[in-house]
């Protein structure tokens, strides 16, 4: 019963985003009307989806709720399961949602007499439908095709000011990887289906695929999932996408669009092949650490642009979320049960965490772009004195990813880190000193990341937000709507009730471990204070993040005491900050983001190769120099060196094969007709 009416509510769910798209459509002739009606029905049925889920998850966890319509369609039934795993990434897509769509009301009012605001409001209700019922599919064919809705529609969104030319290069980038990835996932469901012979999920053996058949599936999913998730090496539409593509739509795609490629690995993965060796999860762990690092490397040192520098954080979380997913592998393969449940919990949290705390940043980036109307940093400046609110809940977003306590990105991390660290202990003994050395290697190479995500997002504060203003855009900012200040607002608090409250979200995570591993959370104790205990092998996992925040707040209280009573004893003079003599500071004394960076850059040179150009104009004489230009560069590695050198093989072995294949004789054409008829018929005969 309980689960027939979580049904029918999903329904009105989903007819709700229907009707934001068409009256948002229908009210095409008032850009503000249509942009109204087009994020209220988003946030209503946001609102009504999040509560349906979190209700699902803790009172209905162990049901299925499923919706089944009738079709005569082949292989494709349109069928919906919505179990544990779904509910809570419908959950996530939903909390983002809800927060973009309150976001969206003033945010989008600067394109009012520039785009056409309907059709965005159709596509944005559109989007989320799609990965809704994406996450809620029960069979392969219809996953598919609301993944290519999903991809579709994100394109059309990313594109939206397509009459810039570099909106137009990223669009390309994007959908050309995408396909790449769809191609991928296609070759691999048609495997599944071939071994399994049927495309519903719900009906799949895994252990009617092969060993060997196996694997190839796996690396095809990882490929094809990887590429919309944004790993190294196949993550080179984000820097190109993110910075391009409206700020909301920003949010929703790093929030929650390339979370979709983690719910696909958790399904197919764990549900779908069967248990295979250690290899598999060596392989994620090494991916994901290796697009963690170099995700935020190129995050702190190859871009000024506010949005690239967070789309290349997003590579390195969505790597941080890989080397979880890689540890559970690890965990199931060698039978750690324990480990296996805390890396599941580790992981599934810090997907929800990154969710909120990245579409809290792309909220903000959008908000510094709605006031200031650039993303570059180097024009930024003094912000926190133009914008006081925003710069509040702009740094709580800082503070979250750089996995400061109390806030949410501390405690999803360190258990991730955790997880590693007590898989060296528990392989320590055995023979496999190479897994070893490999976790050793990832646990230090994680910690350096999280070094470098302090140092990146410093930069990216401090040279935004203090200082002064280096241009007259930065000096006329001024603090945003309500409504995205609202926003904000609420993704800030989710940060600091998360990272405060993490049991709650954990108790969310309790059904999803039950069903998909079969074992339920090792601890049950939701009180504030007392510590989260997990066994781990020989050692085990204890904290309290609530605790935590209230020695914090007990210790900053502390130490304002102890300022103020030193203040009243002492007296206060006030003058001019030092100016090396000048009479007058000016923004050209401070530090640039390009400056900032450069220590990283001289580090990892080998990698960046970083440039240097100077141009001089010279004046009356050579010695007299009117104007001189300094100009910085870095390589992107893995565009430079990998994807050219492929496409320019492609487009010469094409330009070759052209003037053989074609000919412009309709008899070549026919006997390529021809071969390929008779190619056909010789399979058929030979497989009838």
């Amino acid at each position: 019963m309980l689960s027939n009416q979580i049904a029918v509510l999903f329904i009105i769910c989903i007819v709700l985003y229907m009707t934001g798209a068409l009256t948002s459509l229908a009210s095409y002739s008032s850009p503000k009307w249509s942009n109204r009606l087009s994020n209220s029905f988003a946030l209503l049925a946001s609102s009504l989806l999040t509560f349906l889920m979190i209700y699902k998850l803790i009172y209905s966890r162990d049901v299925s709720t499923k919706l089944d319509f009738n079709t005569n369609i082949p292989f494709l039934s349109i069928e919906f399961n919505i179990d544990s795993l779904s509910a809570f990434f419908i959950m996530i897509i939903s909390i983002v949602a809800v927060i973009v769509s309150l976001f969206s009301y003033t945010y989008m009012s600067h394109y009012f007499s520039k785009k056409n605001i309907s059709v965005f409001g159709c596509l944005y209700n559109l989007f989320i439908v799609s990965m809704v019922l994406l996450v809620a599919s029960s069979n392969m064919l219809l996953f598919l095709v609301f993944w290519e809705l999903m991809s579709l529609i994100s394109f059309f969104l990313v594109i939206y000011e397509h009459e810039k030319d570099e909106v137009q290069k990223a669009g390309r980038i994007y959908i050309i990887m995408t396909y790449i990835g769809t191609v991928c996932i296609m070759a691999a469901f048609v495997l599944i289906a071939a071994y399994t012979g049927s495309f519903n999920l719900s009906s799949i053996n895994p252990q009617s695929i092969p060993h060997g058949s196996a694997n190839i599936i796996f690396l095809l999913l990882l490929v094809g999932f990887g590429t919309k998730a944004g790993i190294i090496p196949v993550h080179i539409w984000l820097p190109y996408a993110h910075p391009v593509a409206p700020s909301n739509i920003s949010a929703l795609m790093s929030g929650v669009m390339i979370k979709m490629a983690i719910y696909g690995l958790f399904r197919f993965i764990f549900n779908i092949l069967p248990v295979s060796g250690l290899w598999w999860g060596v392989a994620v762990l090494c991916i994901g650490i290796a697009s963690a690092l170099i995700g935020i490397a190129y995050s702190v040192a190859s871009t000024t642009n506010i949005k690239r520098l967070l789309a290349y954080s997003s590579i390195e979380n969505m790597g941080i979320i890989l080397a979880g997913i890689g540890m559970m592998m690890i965990a199931r393969a060698s039978e750690n049960y324990p480990l296996l449940s805390l890396s599941l919990t580790a992981t599934l949290l810090h997907t929800l965490n990154h969710a909120v705390f990245k579409s809290l940043l792309f909220m903000g980036a959008g908000t510094i772009q709605y006031s200031t109307h650039t993303k570059n940093m180097e024009k930024l400046g003094g912000l926190i004195k133009k914008m006081p609110a925003a710069s509040v809940f702009i740094f709580i977003g800082c503070l979250s990813i750089s996995a400061v306590p109390p806030f949410n990105g501390f405690i999803s991390e360190f258990m991730i880190f955790r997880t590693i660290i007590s898989s060296i202990s528990y392989f320590a003994p055995s023979e496999n000193f190479l897994l070893v050395v490999i976790l050793m290697v990832a646990a230090a190479a994680l910690a350096l990341t999280g070094a470098l995500v302090a140092f990146c997002f410093v930069k990216f504060f401090g040279i935004s937000f203090l200082g002064m203003p280096r241009s007259l855009k930065a000096e006329s900012a001024k603090e945003p709507g309500k409504p995205m200040l609202a926003a904000l607002a609420s993704a800030a608090v989710l940060c600091l009730l998360l990272g405060i409250l993490p049991k709650y979200a954990i108790r969310l995570i309790d059904g999803v471990g039950s069903q998909l591993i079969n074992i339920k959370m090792l601890a049950t104790d939701w009180s504030l204070l007392s510590p989260q205990y997990y066994p781990v092998g020989n050692s085990s996992l204890s904290i309290s993040s609530g605790l935590t925040a209230i020695l914090l707040v007990l210790l900053g209280g502390l130490l304002l005491v102890v300022v103020m009573a030193l203040r009243k004893r002492t007296s206060v003079e006030r003058y001019n900050t030092w100016d090396c003599g000048f009479t007058k500071l000016n923004p050209k004394m401070q530090y640039s983001a390009t400056g900032f960076s450069k220590s990283l850059r001289i580090i990892f040179r080998g990698f960046f190769k970083p440039g240097r150009d100077l141009e001089i104009t010279e004046g009356i004489a050579p010695y007299h120099i009117k104007e001189g230009k300094y100009t910085t560069s870095t390589v992107r590695f893995f565009e430079k060196y990998l994807y050219v050198p492929i496409i320019s093989t492609i487009i010469k072995f094409s330009r070759k094969i052209r003037f053989t294949v074609q000919t412009g004789s309709i008899h070549a054409y026919l006997m390529y007709f021809f071969v390929a008829m008779v190619l056909m018929l010789l399979y058929y005969s030979f497989t009838a």
